[in-house]
């Protein structure tokens, strides 16, 4: 099969909506050169393992664009009471993993996890709900070229956001009517934390705590070995550019508790993540990672930004 090359430009502030072939990775930054290819035989937009290029590397698309929202965005627990367990797993009761493939849609498939998620543990499963619907017409994104927490605004009344049927996933290629019924809302959706700093291990788990619900947060999986991992607690932690949305969905403090500014000790604690890159990427399409490494650096830039929903 003969390949064909484009030259294909994006914006510095565009995060990888689009695979460059010579790196195979969907990192961050501007692309060169978009290879047309077919995908893997084995994959499609609905299936469960990643899409491979013809020299065999599995290939993952992100797609986080970082924006500044108003204070009123922001709500803190940190002065919340509540008993906060040293372990958290939602996993038993969570909807399935879904994959984004080319698309840099992560933030459409990170909030709708949210969404759907957060009402199968606590009104009732809505059923599984469409992230082409926020892809095509989300005004806060720009499709598969990157998104925000705040296309959370489309769950909001009157809109809500539709269910899967009614607009499948096409990697940004569907042709769905912007008034789809809606299958489920939420009541409002705030950034996590203080603005200006990152949400602290202590507001992310008093919020999970007290719900019972995953969060948003953004991550820099460009970097390290994040896009490798394949199992096991993740620590080959490297700090980078926020570039990618997934889900915290639980923890493992280790036996440590929070110091006065609601952290814990370095190196200290394990966040149990979700992704949307399928179940054959990590632990069935789940991560543990170390919240920081040795020095008390954030793993990856773990959860530097978070957002959470009120149903």
């Amino acid at each position: 099969m003969r390949m064909k090359f484009y030259l294909f430009i994006l914006a510095a502030a565009a995060l990888c909506a689009r695979a460059e072939a010579r790196d195979a990775d969907f990192n961050g930054g501007t692309v060169k050169d978009f290879v047309d290819y077919t995908l893997d035989a084995s994959y499609d937009a609905d299936g469960q393992a990643a899409p491979v290029s013809p020299d065999g590397k599995v290939i993952y698309a992100k797609g986080f664009i970082k924006k500044d929202l108003p204070s009123a965005a922001w709500k803190s627990f940190k002065d919340v009471k509540v008993r906060i367990p040293d372990k958290l797993d939602l996993r038993p009761g969570l909807t399935q993993v879904e994959n984004q493939g080319f698309c840099g849609s992560c933030w459409a498939f990170s909030l709708t996890a949210t969404h759907r998620d957060g009402h199968a543990l606590g009104d009732g499963d809505p059923g599984r709900l469409s992230q082409e619907w926020l892809v095509e017409h989300s005004t806060y994104a720009l499709g598969c070229q990157g998104g925000y927490f705040d296309s959370a605004n489309d769950f909001i009344e009157p809109k809500g956001q539709p269910l899967y049927s009614a607009c499948p996933y096409k990697q940004g290629h569907g042709k769905c009517a912007a008034d789809l019924p809606a299958a489920a809302r939420i009541k409002a959706w705030y950034m996590l934390g203080e603005k200006g700093q990152a949400p602290t291990a202590r507001d992310i788990e008093a919020y999970m705590t007290l719900s019972g619900k995953p969060i948003s947060i953004a991550v820099a999986a460009g970097q390290g070995g994040w896009q490798s991992y394949r199992g096991g607690v993740y620590s080959r932690c490297k700090y980078g550019e926020l570039d990618h949305m997934i889900n915290i969905v639980g923890w493992d403090n280790e036996g440590a508790q929070f110091d006065e500014n609601g952290n814990l000790p370095p190196g200290k604690g394990i966040w149990i993540l979700r992704n949307s890159w399928g179940a054959s990427w990590g632990e069935k399409g789940y991560m543990r990672s170390k919240m920081t490494d040795p020095d008390g650096k954030r793993c990856n830039a773990v959860a530097e930004e978070a957002a959470f929903f009120e149903f």
